[in-house]
């Protein structure tokens, strides 16, 4: 059975990288065992000594502790300033005043720093000017002379959302079912629908034709719904 060095936990392959503790015997790596510096085994003889533990007495620990010294750095020594003009820093953390553009760099050095704005562009002699105005109209400006939209009436918005009715299907509705207000329901009128409804239903059918005579009219005269959108 292949033996298991306890540091590294691996199988001992090799023979010759070998190493038996001489006082319990227990087999390891000879690179482990120079590693830890002895047997690897807790309570074994050939184990490395502990590591001399520290002791401080009572008055050692409330003494106050005496503050490091810090050396104070060197300054660096100061540049030369350079002669010439410097800008101005953003933060105004710079001390250097910003000389005027047409102050030279340096006595020696005629260089001079142009920060002036560029000049502005030609002006366009091409532009069509407007046409004039005719004979006694006055010139207003765009927020006098500016029309508000007129609101949708109520017809209007209920035609958004509600498509028109077919005139088709009215005038069907009147011819074969005119008696009954079928039609007038069709088109929203409810009132003139149940009129020919009752005068049909309580007479029996009798004065139907009567209904019927008045659904053909409207059939020919009525060209919008109720909420005065023309029929498709």
């Amino acid at each position: 059975m292949t033996p298991i060095c306890p540091y590294c936990r691996t199988p001992i392959d090799d023979a010759e990288n070998r190493r038996d503790c001489s006082g319990c015997g227990t087999p390891h790596h000879a690179d482990c065992y120079a590693e830890n510096g002895g047997c690897t085994v807790f309570g074994c003889s050939q184990a490395p000594a502990d590591e001399p533990k520290v002791t401080i007495t009572v008055p050692e620990a409330v003494a106050p502790v005496q503050p490091v010294p810090v050396i104070p750095e060197a300054e660096p020594p100061a540049q030369p300033e350079e002669a010439g003009w410097h800008p101005p820093s953003v933060l105004g953390l710079s001390g250097l005043p910003a000389l005027p553009p047409e102050t030279a760099a340096s006595p020696d050095n005629a260089t001079t720093w142009d920060i002036s704005a560029p000049p502005l562009p030609p002006a366009d002699t091409t532009a069509v000017p407007p046409p004039p105005l005719p004979p006694g109209a006055i010139a207003m400006p765009l927020p006098a002379a500016y029309v508000p939209v007129r609101p949708p009436t109520l017809a209007e918005a209920y035609a958004i959302f509600h498509p028109p009715k077919s005139r088709i299907t009215f005038i069907l509705l009147g011819i074969f079912l005119g008696a009954l207000g079928v039609h007038n329901f069709y088109a929203g009128y409810v009132r003139k629908a149940a009129a020919q409804l009752c005068l049909s239903i309580f007479t029996c059918f009798y004065a139907s034709f009567v209904s019927w005579i008045w659904a053909i009219v409207e059939v020919c005269t009525v060209t919008e719904d109720s909420e005065g959108i023309q029929f498709s």
